[in-house]
């Protein structure tokens, strides 16, 4: 929807509590009467963006359990991840949603819900991955998978700040590390 997009927009280059309603309004080129037959409020809009950030961590976990070795799928669904964020009107985004999920607020709590269940998707993979012998039985799941989070997100925040970086020459060292990471040779 346009007024998500706008609003999208708004937030990452003023966070969710500095961006106004004016500016949304003004970004996605409407009145204000005529957001507020969409949105009642700011947080109905995050709210809408919340749930479509749940839809995209469903296609993420959906994607998890395709075909392939474990390895070939962490490492399409985290450059699609990488690509999901690159947009550079919104791509900062995400790091304003990490503000707000390690605040303790009801929208900090909607997106740490979210990651919840694509952290517990990850798990059952790599817990089926380990039970196979796909991967090392000897890592610790929960471990591996604050690592593998931690790699993602620290990509997302360093392809923000070097924009030019070619996100395609990405691929294969993150696949050397997911597969170091999960003790596959």
């Amino acid at each position: 929807m346009h007024v998500l997009a706008a609003a999208r927009t708004c937030f990452a280059r003023a966070g969710f509590h500095g961006a106004s309603m004016q500016q949304i309004c003004a970004e996605a080129q409407m009145s204000p009467g005529a957001l507020y037959r969409y949105f009642p409020s700011k947080d109905a809009i995050i709210e809408a963006i919340a749930e479509e950030e749940r839809v995209d961590a469903a296609a993420c976990v959906a994607a998890l359990h395709g075909e392939g070795s474990l390895v070939d799928r962490i490492t399409a669904v985290g450059m699609d991840y990488l690509r999901q964020t690159l947009d550079p009107d919104t791509g900062g985004l995400m790091v304003e949603i990490w503000s707000e999920s390690i605040r303790n607020t009801a929208l900090g709590r909607r997106f740490h819900e979210i990651e919840a269940e694509v952290r517990r998707a990850f798990q059952a993979a790599l817990l089926r991955a380990q039970e196979s012998g796909e991967i090392d039985p000897g890592i610790d799941i929960a471990v591996a998978l604050t690592v593998l989070f931690a790699i993602g997100d620290g990509l997302v925040m360093r392809l923000q700040i070097e924009d030019e970086a070619d996100i395609e020459t990405i691929e294969p060292y993150l696949r050397r590390v997911v597969q170091g990471l999960l003790g596959v040779s």
